[in-house]
């Protein structure tokens, strides 16, 4: 009696339906998105240390 084998898992890659023009578009546009993100949490951190040089450590003066 033969044993029931499982079935492999559906490979994406190894059928080509994908369209060529929609997959450049995206390809043209993640990396942009991701850029703007990290230059937009980039920039906050950078404000926020400024804000802190600047309301925290500027008004107590010279120590010493």
């Amino acid at each position: 009696m033969p044993v029931d084998q499982p079935r492999p898992a559906h490979n994406p890659l190894e059928e080509s339906d994908i369209d060529e023009a929609a997959l450049s578009t995206v390809l043209r546009t993640v990396p942009l998105g991701a850029a703007v993100l990290a230059g937009s949490a980039v920039a906050l951190v950078v404000l926020g240390y400024l804000a802190i040089y600047l309301f925290v450590f500027l008004p107590r003066g010279i120590v010493g």
